[in-house]
């Protein structure tokens, strides 16, 4: 009977050994390790750290609650001020380009542009966006809603995150936002006198999901 027990107990350090053995030479299934090699432990999976060469996934975003992948292009860098800092992220999906803002402020706020339009679009003028700077006060109506002044200033971008002097280019900015905050639309004039105009929609950071961080 004893030589029985003594048989069995081998067998089964023999199957422990084999099977610790086999999960060291397959590390590929580890708690924190993603199928395609990157490690939440050595990099943070989280939005502000995707770069160009980054795959992310959007759900239910938009007025139309759309879902599709987004290959990032480059990764941009805005500055107001001596503190304000915020990153776009350029990137290609089936529907063509598409311009994600990331801006920490008291938590990460996240703004998908869905549609970008002339200021001749709008019911304002040049002289309009003045009077309202210098009020500090405006509103205007577009598509039924009502947009309300919320910030203007100047700013600065650098392509592809290169803060450098030779890199910086400058624009004057406004901001305008609905009464329930469910849309913005945003006004740039850059220094060639060139006026881009962006609607954008919030996202919440559980409404993307990130295959892939890039470089």
């Amino acid at each position: 009977m004893n030589a029985v027990i003594i048989f069995f107990l081998v067998l089964i350090g023999i199957v422990v050994y084999f099977w610790q053995r086999n999960k060291k030479d397959n590390p590929g299934t580890r708690s924190g390790q993603l199928e395609n090699g990157q490690d939440h432990s050595s990099q943070e999976f989280h939005l502000e750290n995707v770069r160009p060469g980054g795959l992310i996934h959007l759900m239910n975003v938009g007025p139309l609650m759309e879902e599709f992948d987004v290959s990032i292009l480059s990764r941009g860098v805005y500055r107001a001020g001596q503190n304000d800092e915020w990153y776009e992220l350029e990137g290609e999906a089936a529907k063509g380009k598409v311009w994600i803002t990331l801006e920490d402020d008291d938590g990460l706020d996240v703004t998908l542009a869905t549609r970008k339009l002339k200021l001749r679009d709008l019911p304002i003028v040049r002289n309009d966006l003045d009077e309202m700077n210098e009020n500090g006060d405006g509103e205007f109506e577009f598509e039924g809603k009502t947009y309300y002044y919320e910030v203007s200033a100047e700013a600065s971008y650098f392509p592809d995150g290169n803060i450098s002097p030779d890199n910086e280019s400058f624009f004057y900015y406004w901001e305008f936002e609905t009464s329930d905050s469910d849309e913005f639309i945003t006004i740039e004039e850059w220094e060639n006198g060139r006026f881009e105009v962006t609607l954008s929609h919030p996202i919440k950071e559980s409404q993307v999901k990130i295959f892939s961080l890039g470089k």
